[in-house]
């Protein structure tokens, strides 16, 4: 598609999350700079805020195709974005707005980005409030063409149901049921495939706004249908949340306490434990407050197994550490993808730093150690 005024193309479509050391899935594709849902409780929409209000640019498909296929040409990269494409990592498609606003209905840049992901044998993961788009024809004969296993379809469902579906999203979305009965009918006709799953992201757990039986309701209504795979992480917060969050008339202060380490780990723990009473496969991307015990399950901490994923992360260090028995040093070479910083992940496995969270933060106890 070609826009007359290229002050309303998008530079780049593809981006990399600057949590990259924290996140198997950091790898995405949006192909609109704004999202029209505009959620009260999106952290990212400040960024919408701050670099143009309402502005929306479009991503070019040509563009797009482009960048894919000369990132898995380029032998010699000397990004980590570019060594995810070289390596062809599992792409997530919606991370910064959702694929499937109503601005697709008549654009169909996302369809069109599914396309070439496929054309080009390229795994990826479908983010979005909107999958009952999938089951329209043009979509889901895109769905069924895809390499087994390489399109997998992960609704946002956050545990409020319909009180966050009304207030935070203002109805504007798919109600959560119909999220949830668009994956039952993608899991029955055998969609991905190829031995994965579809699952649910189920961010943000709200502390102070959504309680312990919420999130209980929720697994249990997903187990209803047919849907095993589910995440949990608290709120994003920043300055413009809050503001909206008090207009809206939630107390912030509240969620504020309960959003504190001390608070939201008692709780996240009680989660955790229902996800293992539920036997519902659960991702928790708070490696932190999860602790040393808690196992991922997943290759994400989405609750997905996906093809490719990122493996130079906190992640897979917990995992090799305390489920293989290897050291921090092991750990390191095993994971290494060039998909990050080598000495920044030595000193997140290392624990030295005081600037960010690192393992030492959950397993200082751990009598095993997890040196270098």
């Amino acid at each position: 598609m070609k826009m007359k005024n290229e002050k309303n193309i998008l530079k780049s479509s593809v981006t990399i999350r600057g949590d990259k050391h924290y996140c198997p899935l950091p790898i995405s594709i949006d192909m609109y700079s704004n999202c029209e849902v505009d959620c009260h409780h999106c952290f990212l929409r400040r960024l919408n805020h701050v670099w143009g209000g309402k502005n929306m640019k479009v991503a070019d498909l040509n563009e797009l195709k482009k960048r894919l296929i000369n990132g898995m040409k380029n032998t010699y990269p000397r990004t980590p974005i570019g060594w995810a494409l070289f390596r062809k990592k599992t792409i997530r498609l919606g991370n910064k707005v959702d694929p499937f606003q109503p601005l697709e209905r008549d654009l169909k840049l996302s369809l069109g980005a599914m396309k070439i992901l496929v054309e080009l044998n390229w795994s990826f993961v479908i983010q979005t409030r909107f999958p009952s788009i999938l089951l329209q024809d043009d979509y889901y004969q895109v769905l069924k063409s895809a390499k087994p296993g390489y399109a997998i379809v992960m609704p946002v469902i956050s545990p409020g149901l319909d009180k966050d579906w009304n207030l935070l999203e203002k109805s504007k979305t798919d109600r959560p049921r119909k999220r949830m009965e668009v994956l039952r009918f993608l899991n029955q006709h055998g969609l991905p495939g190829g031995g994965y799953e579809n699952g649910v992201n189920g961010e943000p757990f709200i502390p102070g706004w959504h309680t312990v039986e919420d999130f209980r309701d929720t697994v249990r209504l997903l187990k209803e249908h047919g849907i095993r795979r589910y995440n949990t992480y608290h709120l994003h917060a920043n300055d413009y949340v809050y503001k909206r969050l008090i207009a809206i008339g939630m107390d912030i202060e509240k969620i504020w306490t309960m959003i504190q380490p001390e608070n939201w780990g008692k709780i996240l723990s009680q989660l955790l434990d229902i996800a293992k009473q539920e036997n519902i496969i659960l991702g928790c991307p708070d490696f932190v407050n999860s602790g040393w015990n808690w196992e991922e399950k997943a290759n994400t901490c989405c609750g997905l197994d996906v093809p490719n994923p990122c493996t130079f992360n906190t992640h897979h260090w917990k995992r090799y550490i305390q489920q293989e028995g290897y050291n921090g040093e092991q750990a390191l070479e095993i994971t290494w993808d060039h998909v990050g910083d080598w000495e920044t992940g030595r000193v997140i496995v290392d624990g030295t730093s005081k600037v960010f969270y690192t393992l030492k933060d959950i397993i200082t106890n751990d009598k095993r150690g997890f040196g270098l």
